[in-house]
């Protein structure tokens, strides 16, 4: 098989390299318009008839609809691929998926690409199969703005989801995390062009990721390949090829023989038997609704996205409507502020800003409930001006993420005479956050109970499930799946009072537009005011970690003004004379300590002390204890001020993980928001 050299001190590092920031297709267009990659100066299908191509090697020989009509009620199959390309192997699969009998079952494709297509690309591309059209639409509207990362796209009410990886095949598919894929498609070029798709390293790596009755087909039948495949517990048969090939390979993937064999790594070289792998599922009898509890942003997207998997969700809300906490200010601001360089923070931000955005496009009318009218971020200092050309000189963000403008551009953009430039991002806005969890929690599998506190929680092991009870001590459901979603009042539960959140105070502002001219964009600084709303402006918000008053209070009201007047003094001039009319809203932020969001599977936290305590005396310490966590009890908490970008992506991921299903971001970021990351902090401290 085809060998690359390794590295200077013998490691081979082909299934561990970090691509991020690849870039993005480099494509030519042959006479018959077909693309081409440059890169790899290869076709991305076949020059006969790609549509038919797909249907003969990947439909047909991984048996698909025969298998899709035996499938049970909610259940999941799931494909994944190497090499997304134009996107055809998905929406081939997504028509022949639609031809079914109408079903509940669902189909998840997971897709590994290092060089994405743009989005003119990508368009220009499916324009040669007209019978796609409305397919492919629909994939162009939600198609990722950024060439790296994880992103989770949903169609069909969620019976169809893609999850893209862009990203280096190995590297990429390490995130499925053992996950159990049914059916492969191996679609990368030629061997000989892209040696790098057809080695042993990434077929173990598929191996160690597939279902017991996994299949998987491929367009080549090069000996390297099946020597390779064999070598990684395949069993490979040869079929007539399509168009002029002569062969092709298809067969079965045998998981067992393969986990025997290989080391289990995860992408940051840990075993897989530690603190941050994922939860056994305990989710027995899908007819026992799965318990929520909160209706702010948390709880509605986690109860949302178990919904659309088809879980029955009863969720429990002190207040008398959704939206009563920090959720539920008249205008909230959707965009993610962006590092020069990206971290950990900050990928997180941005994979769920876009997640949301593509939440909001499906689920809010814009206009009223939220509008993509841009947000400015600008530059109140010199400080942040440095930043913000350092931002836009690193060039890890396309300008239609964001893009750097000049005072003049920026008047332009609010409609306001602006003295600084900043940062504008197009495709951001504002958004009604109490709307948006309403909707959410409208699904026909969702009973909402409101004006009903949860005053405790407890476990009856017998029978494997969690009680709710009220301030009486009288039950109010059982469950044996419980989310906790309802801010810094989860700490109210004992076997939540070890996580470190705490309440930050936010007050806004609200005051009539009456004749104030239009702001056309949302202005941020060290506050921010959004476009006038049913003619109100909302501004805000002011930020006290000490107070703990749910009152109004009149200086803080001032406060805003004044950060409305840091931005834009000609605005802030026009809303003075409403401020002794203003009308206000207290809302309590719940932050973590590390200001990330808290959301997984809650640890049992004596036995994480008790299975790694070794780490107090070396943190590099090899310790193969499997977690334990407390059964059935997962949590969706600590979003501060960004549940806008970050609560709806955290229901997908939390779904993911009580359903025992794909994630839907990047393994190293699920760790970052691992609620036991705080235990082993501890613990590498010393402090335990």
């Amino acid at each position: 098989m085809p060998t690359q050299p390794s590295s200077p001190d013998g490691v081979d590092r082909r299934c561990d390299a970090n691509t991020e920031g690849t870039g993005s297709a480099q494509l030519s267009w042959d006479e018959h318009g077909l693309p081409v990659s440059n890169q790899f100066g290869d076709f991305y299908f076949s020059r006969a008839n790609g549509l038919e191509e797909t249907g003969y090697v990947f439909l047909q020989h991984n048996q698909l609809p025969q298998r899709w009509q035996a499938l049970k009620p909610d259940q999941a199959f799931v494909i994944a691929e190497t090499g997304f390309g134009t996107g055809l192997n998905f929406l081939t699969c997504w028509q022949s998926w639609n031809q079914q009998p109408a079903s509940t079952a669902r189909l998840h494709f997971i897709s590994v690409e290092r060089y994405p297509l743009t989005t003119a690309q990508l368009t220009r591309a499916l324009a040669l199969w007209p019978q796609l059209a409305e397919l492919a639409e629909q994939l162009l509207q939600q198609y990722p703005i950024i060439a790296n990362g994880i992103h989770r796209l949903r169609f069909d009410h969620d019976r169809i989801s893609l999850t893209l990886i862009f990203d280096d095949a190995c590297h990429g598919l390490k995130n499925l995390n053992g996950q159990h894929v049914d059916a492969w498609f191996l679609d990368g070029f030629s061997p000989e062009k892209n040696p790098q798709m057809w080695t042993q390293a990434l077929f173990s790596e598929i191996a160690c990721s597939s279902a017991a009755d996994a299949t998987f087909s491929t367009f080549t039948a090069a000996s390297s390949v099946r020597r390779a495949l064999q070598s990684s517990g395949f069993t490979v048969e040869r079929a007539r090829g399509f168009g002029k090939k002569r062969e092709m390979l298809y067969g079965l993937v045998h998981n067992k023989q393969a986990t025997e064999t290989l080391p289990t790594q995860q992408p940051n070289g840990l075993s897989t038997q530690l603190w941050f792998d994922r939860p056994i599922s305990s989710r027995s009898d899908p007819n026992i609704p799965i318990c929520v509890i909160g209706a702010g942003l948390a709880g509605a997207s986690t109860a949302f996205a178990l919904a659309q998997r088809g879980c029955k969700v009863e969720l429990f809300e002190r207040g008398s409507e959704p939206g009563c906490g920090a959720s539920g200010n008249p205008q909230g601001v959707l965009y993610a502020k962006l590092p020069a360089v990206p971290t950990l923070h900050s990928r997180t931000h941005l994979s769920g800003y876009l997640y949301s955005l593509r939440i909001l496009q499906q689920q809010l009318t814009a206009g009223q409930q939220w509008s993509p009218c841009g947000v400015l971020q600008l530059a109140l200092d010199d400080k942040q001006q440095a930043k913000n050309d350092a931002l836009l000189s690193q060039g890890h963000y396309p300008n239609n993420l964001v893009l750097g403008v000049n005072p003049q551009q920026a008047s332009q953009l609010a409609g306001y005479p602006l003295t600084q430039g900043g940062l504008f991002y197009p495709g951001a806005g504002w958004v009604s956050p109490a709307k948006l969890c309403q909707q959410l929690l409208e699904h026909p599998n969702i009973v909402c109970h409101f004006n009903q506190p949860v005053d405790s929680i407890e476990y009856q092991p017998a029978q494997q499930r969690w009680t709710l009870l009220n301030t009486q001590r009288q039950q109010i459901a059982t469950a044996t799946i419980l989310v906790v979603a309802n801010a810094h009042e989860a700490k109210q539960f004992p076997q939540l009072a070890q996580l470190p959140l705490k309440p930050i105070r936010g007050q806004t502002t609200s005051v009539a537009a009456n004749s104030i001219p239009e702001l056309k964009t949302v202005l941020c600084g060290n506050g921010y005011i959004a476009p006038a709303n049913n003619q109100r402006f909302c501004f805000g918000a002011s930020f006290d970690l000490h107070n703990h008053d749910s009152n109004i209070s009149p200086s803080d009201h001032r406060h805003n003004l004044e950060l409305v007047e840091q931005v834009c003094p000609p605005l802030a001039s026009q809303l003075e004379p409403q401020l002794p009319a203003a009308q206000g809203r207290v809302g309590f932020r719940c932050a973590a300590s590390d200001y990330l969001p808290i959301v997984g599977a809650v640890p049992d936290h004596d036995e994480f002390i008790s299975a790694y305590a070794p780490l107090g005396k070396d943190a590099k310490a090899v310790i193969d204890t499997p977690p334990s966590h407390l059964r059935g009890l997962f949590v969706n908490l600590g979003h501060g001020s960004k549940g806008l970008i970050t609560a709806p992506l955290a229901g997908e991921l939390l779904a993911d993980l009580i359903l025992g299903e794909p994630l839907a971001v990047e393994h190293k970021l699920a760790q970052a928001l691992n609620p036991a990351r705080f235990i082993i902090k501890k613990l590498i401290k010393g402090a335990i």
